[in-house]
């Protein structure tokens, strides 16, 4: 699941008893008030921290902890944020600001690459690669040479993974989406609903995967017209 860790701390052993295995928790600074800008929330970076602690020690680990870097807005945070969970048993994941919907006032200016911020980190704290946990794993890792963990970094602006990718989202009305930046789902709630057997639903999925042909983050830049997207709030990150 994830979250923005407001009532984690209050919930956290409440989802690990309900069946929930891991929790990744969505943290873009670590000043109040820059926090409070970024995320439209009164809540404070001191309560999503205790959630994360509360997380980790009810079983909900590791936890994942997801900041989206923006220039000019939090990139004065990388460090910082780094420094913070570095040497702890969760993991930091740093995402390039993405064109997600229609809404969120997208500028290609406002991106730092995942490779711009593996350059500024290095610089404090010396990191090395490392491969991949599975086949189409989204976030590209790094470990810090001194043994103090490891990093994520998710390059869909600058390294698109399209390719690779291996993951579909379901909306609440029952829409199958196979990417991110999709503009179309497929019912998978009409099928259900008609009483189609397991066989059928599988058949139907893996059919609709098969003729996938999504790659947005590929040919952003080649486009001649904005296309409309799913909103991410509609079908989740």
């Amino acid at each position: 699941m994830t979250t923005n860790g407001t009532l984690l701390a209050k919930k956290a052993k409440v989802l690990k008893q309900a069946g929930l295995h891991r929790v990744t928790v969505s943290l873009d600074a670590l000043e109040n008030d820059r926090f409070a800008n970024l995320s439209d929330s009164k809540v404070s970076v001191e309560t999503v921290l205790e959630g994360i602690e509360t997380a980790h020690a009810v079983g909900l680990s590791p936890v994942k902890v997801n900041m989206v870097v923006r220039k000019g807005l939090n990139d004065d945070q990388i460090v910082p944020m780094a420094r913070y969970f570095r040497g702890t048993p969760h993991i930091l994941r740093f995402i390039e600001y993405m064109d997600v919907g229609n809404t969120n006032g997208w500028n290609l200016q406002e991106v730092i690459t995942g490779e711009e911020i593996c350059a500024a980190i290095h610089e404090h704290f010396p990191l090395e690669p490392l491969g991949a946990n599975y086949v189409g794993e989204v976030a590209g890792r790094h470990r810090y040479v001194d043994g103090q963990g490891e990093i994520g970094v998710i390059t869909s602006v600058s390294r698109p993974f399209c390719g690779d990718c291996t993951r579909m989202r379901l909306s609440p009305e029952g829409q199958l989406f196979l990417c991110l930046f999709g503009s179309k789902g497929y019912d998978v709630r009409g099928l259900l609903r008609s009483g189609a057997t397991d066989d059928e639903i599988a058949g139907f999925i893996a059919g609709t995967w098969r003729q996938r042909g999504d790659r947005y983050s590929e040919i952003r830049g080649d486009q001649a017209q904005p296309r409309q997207k799913v909103e991410m709030s509609h079908i989740g990150g």
